[in-house]
């Protein structure tokens, strides 16, 4: 990679990791907001079961189990940055309407570091809705990330154009994104696959930690 792509890696993985900071900072506001109106909840809910209330009572408690449902993160792995880029990759996978299905087992403490995660995961991740979005297709981005043998194994498909052309398992035409995954991986003697079939391109990329 030349300087240039290099500072825009880096540039990249800072704005990412500053919007991962304002989205934990939200969920935690959010959290403290739900601890500190949880009294007011009690105190509606005794009001509707001393006035015999109980089915309003239960619809009550429903209504909010539901909201609190839906404003909680996703806990894909015990990884806390791993974490992070899943759930920000599937609210925009949302907002598309493209279907996920995402399995992760990073565990807490991982030799890839935080930056190399952020590298590697979130340029695969948009990369993959790129694919949808270029084939305009809604059909579902599969994501698994396994722990295997002291290795890290990342395995990554999405349907994608016919057209992709794939020369030594990775595509002849390289943008900064892939870029910056190679480079990241080189870091583990990494190994990284492109696989283009039937329409879906799968992407394999084992970290050796």
């Amino acid at each position: 990679m030349n300087e240039e792509n290099k500072m825009e890696l880096v540039h990249k993985n800072v704005e990412y990791l500053q919007n991962q900071l304002t989205l934990v900072k939200e969920n935690e506001l959010e959290a403290r907001t739900i601890r500190h109106d949880f009294r007011h909840h009690n105190q509606n809910l005794a009001v509707l079961l001393k006035q015999g209330n109980v089915e309003k009572a239960l619809r009550y408690i429903e209504q909010y189990d539901e909201s609190i449902s839906d404003s909680k993160l996703q806990e894909f792995c015990p990884h806390t940055t791993v974490n992070a880029i899943l759930n920000n990759f599937l609210e925009k996978a949302k907002k598309d309407g493209i279907s996920v299905f995402m399995s992760a087992d990073t565990p807490e403490e991982s030799p890839v570091t935080d930056m190399d995660f952020v590298a590697i995961l979130s340029n695969l991740l948009e990369n993959a809705l790129n694919g949808c979005r270029e084939c305009d297709s809604q059909g579902e981005i599969r994501v698994n990330i396994r722990t295997v043998a002291g290795k890290t194994v990342i395995v990554c498909s999405n349907p994608c154009i016919p057209a992709l052309c794939i020369e030594n398992n990775l595509p002849k035409h390289k943008g900064t994104g892939i870029e910056s995954i190679i480079l990241a991986a080189r870091k583990y003697s990494g190994d990284i696959r492109y696989d283009l079939k039937n329409g879906r391109l799968t992407v394999c990329i084992i970290l050796n930690t």
